[in-house]
């Protein structure tokens, strides 16, 4: 899905630690125009079963898109 992962999660910790800063849902709002959306994500695990640090990335990018979409 084209889903730039690394940069929605970065997005999303970002939203964590400074909520009220803007430049975090501006960013989001450019990278969506080049990828995906978090909400693209349609949990075929291709990305889990690659991903160096095992994180359960659909369920993390399930939270993203509550978050950002």
């Amino acid at each position: 899905m084209k889903i730039s992962i690394p940069d929605v999660f970065r997005t999303v910790n970002t939203l964590r630690r400074y909520p009220d800063d803007w430049r975090s849902k501006n960013f989001y709002s450019g990278l969506i125009h080049r990828s995906g959306k978090a909400s693209d994500c349609i949990a075929c695990g291709q990305c889990e079963r690659v991903c160096p640090q095992h994180l359960p990335i659909i369920d993390l990018l399930k939270e993203a898109a509550e978050i950002l979409d």
